[in-house]
């Protein structure tokens, strides 16, 4: 028994030893790289320099020719004349009647704006402004999205050109779901599928360094390329190890293959970020669930699918589960060219790899095979453009017997989510560890932030949270949505101490600091609130959203000077929100009686957004006290125009008549007064 025992203990030693080994191994792959069917990827590790594809292209110019017309390489580009070629002169303005706006492109010295404007009932202009777009997002296959910059971060433009159609009208979800004009911006996650990583500004969130990269490059699937120029270029790396400085997909194990192009071409329901990881972070060679989990609804229908469901459609497939890991994407496609350039015959040939002709022509009489048969027609079903969310065309990758028959009906994606069933998340890709509860919960918030405000998504939300951090107690991000979650119930007091706890965690965690100065401002702890904005630009100090919040706050505690100074400093680096020329204008016409400045800022908010309650009645306001009164006078009038019931631009514009009334009964010589009472009239 003691020989046993003692065996025993020196076996249970061994194994724990050889896990100490194999744990120690794995984390100094992660610091060196990432290890793939017995590779060390080196340039997978961090702190391995994008060089551009340009750099690629002095020792593979074929390839980087090619890969400059396939629609990864044309994925984002300068809105110049090479775009206003493309497409077709304006047949007039795009009308969108529930926001009473017209949308007309402009193209002129080889640039192209968008002009948005109103009229009232008479035909008179109401609203007029123009933008300039920079940028083109989208390869010209479907849809040419415009962006402006302000302040390095991109802002979409509401209309889009419609490929297809070969027209334009209102940017994709606009008409769904709300016209957001010019204040929606594209964020991290959205500029890490649409772009090559962009160069990050690092003093604020959501903003970028120009010159931007153009397309989705080369190293968004061979990975950083500075190590394996430096190898081309004569340096010597000893690893002692079988060890590769650039990764090659197609030598990939098949999942981190397929991770390859999920990164992007699984978009899902809902996404949910491991803890510190960030949308940029994603290095080819990786797993992707080390980098973020994606989730679907659990009931899968074979009616819808997003634009971006490929893999997950094809893991559906009869085909993709009986092959073993040998059919991926690149089975199929060759990124480096375009689509356009493969025939019926290339996808007929990689169906018959598998599928003999001898054995499918023996299906039955009323499933003939001929070799000249289109596979993808029958066993792929193909959208047409009318019956897609974004008016895109597209192939169902869920490969199967009366693909064809399935009728594509999009609709429950143009209906509010809000109308549809509840539905239940389960992750496509995620890591089997003790986060799992927690990434849940993250993914139940995203879906309900998102999509559906329903309760049921944020009470999920909640309590996957609140479950998982019970034992993954040292996740700050967990943390930080459960603020989310509790700031949604309108818990603040709970909200600011999971804030809180996310910051100790992660003391640089910027995003919470800040959310922990708004619970402030909510609970009436102005001190506090300030202190935190004040942390939070310590971190990012050229970030406009946390200048304009410390403005607001140090205003609400009567501290105007410097709130002024700061709300100005907001607005010389992103002029694009109304918002904050709205709180300034106030400021300056009522607390530091600075009505010439708050016009200025009254005009700015008008031209940003007609449609903020009061904007022209404050306007006219601020016009009068500089005794500019047949401004003032127009402005009441613009004000009843767009809100007929405006009690109070009625009565000044009263006011004023009773005015000129008196001053006639003193002096009827006053042919100014008398001037001012008839365009009262009028």
């Amino acid at each position: 028994m003691r020989r046993r025992s003692l065996f025993t203990s020196f076996c249970l030693f061994v194994v724990l030893v050889s896990l100490s080994l194999w744990l120690s191994a794995c984390k100094r792959d992660e610091r060196r790289g990432v290890r793939d069917n017995e590779i060390l990827y080196l340039n997978a590790g961090p702190g391995v320099k994008y060089m551009g594809s340009k750099a690629c292209g002095s020792c593979h110019p074929d390839i980087y020719a090619s890969f400059q017309h396939a629609e990864m390489g044309r994925s984002m580009s300068r809105a110049d004349a090479a775009f206003r070629q493309s497409i077709a002169a304006n047949g007039g303005a795009v009308f969108d009647s529930a926001a009473n706006l017209y949308y007309s492109p402009v193209n002129e010295n080889g640039r192209i704006s968008v002009r948005e404007y109103r009229l009232d009932s008479g035909g008179n202009l109401l609203h007029d402004r123009t933008v300039p777009a920079e940028y083109v997002m989208g390869s010209g296959n479907n849809l040419s999205m415009l962006f402006h910059v302000e302040g390095g971060m991109l802002y979409e433009i509401p209309i889009t050109w419609y490929v297809h159609k070969q027209h334009w009208d209102l940017s994709p979800g606009y008409k769904e779901f709300g016209n957001l004009r010019f204040a929606r911006f594209a964020d991290e996650r959205c500029l890490s599928c649409h772009n090559s990583y962009l160069p990050v500004n690092g003093k604020a969130d959501d903003r970028y360094i120009e010159p931007f990269p153009l397309g989705i490059g080369c190293e968004r699937c061979h990975g950083p390329g500075e190590l394996h120029i430096r190898q081309k270029m004569g340096e010597h790396f000893d690893d002692g190890e079988q060890t590769a400085y650039i990764v090659n997909p197609a030598k990939l194990s098949s999942e981190r293959q397929l991770d390859v192009c999920r990164q992007c071409h699984l978009q899902g329901k809902a996404w949910s970020p491991h803890d510190s990881a960030d949308w940029f972070g994603f290095r080819p060679g990786m797993l992707l669930s080390s980098n973020r989990s994606v989730y679907f609804p659990a009931a899968t229908q074979k009616e819808v699918f997003e634009v971006a469901d490929s893999p997950h459609r094809l893991s559906l497939s009869r085909c993709f589960k009986e092959s073993a890991g040998r059919l991926t994407c690149i089975t199929c496609h060759d990124p480096h060219h375009s689509i356009t350039t493969f025939s019926i015959t290339h996808y007929n040939e990689k169906c018959l790899r598998c599928h003999s002709p001898e054995n499918i022509s023996r299906i039955g009489p009323s499933h003939l095979h001929r070799p000249a048969d289109n596979c993808v027609s029958c066993h792929m079903k193909r959208t047409g453009t009318d019956n897609t969310l974004h008016g895109v065309s597209n192939t169902d990758h869920w490969i199967r017997v009366g693909a064809d028959s399935t009728v594509i009906d999009w609709t429950t994606l143009r209906t509010p989510a809000e109308r549809q069933d509840v539905i239940r998340l389960v992750p496509d890709v995620d890591a089997d560890d003790d986060g799992k509860q927690v990434r849940l919960g993250i993914a139940y918030y995203d879906y309900y932030l998102q999509y559906d405000r329903r309760p049921a998504y944020l009470d999920s939300a909640f309590t996957h949270l609140s479950t998982g951090l019970a034992s993954k107690s040292g996740n700050a991000t967990g943390y930080f949505y459960l603020g989310e979650a509790y700031r949604g119930l309108n818990r603040h007091e709970d909200a600011l101490q999971a804030y809180r706890r996310a910051v100790s965690l992660r003391p640089g965690y910027v995003k919470a600091v800040f959310q922990a100065g708004k619970m402030c401002v909510e609970l009436t702890r102005p001190q506090e609130a300030i202190q935190s904005f004040r942390n939070a630009l310590t971190l990012k100090p050229e970030d406009p959203a946390y200048l304009a919040a410390l403005g607001m706050a140090l205003a609400d505690d009567g501290e105007y000077q410097e709130a002024a100074t700061v709300l100005e400093r907001a607005l010389a680096i992103d002029k694009e929100s109304p918002a904050v020329y709205s709180y300034l204008g106030s400021m300056y016409a009522q607390s530091l009686n600075r009505p010439d400045k708050a016009i200025s800022a009254f005009q700015h908010m008008i031209e940003l957004d007609p449609d903020i309650p009061d904007s022209h009645l404050n306007l006219a306001n601020s016009y009068a006290l500089t005794g500019n009164y047949d401004e003032a006078v127009e402005e009441y009038r613009k004000e009843i125009s767009f809100q007929p019931r405006s009690s109070s631009a009625y009565f000044n514009l009263e006011k004023a008549r009773s005015s000129y009334r008196k001053a006639l009964e003193i002096d009827s010589t006053l042919t100014v007064a008398r001037e001012y009472l008839g365009k009262l009239h009028k």
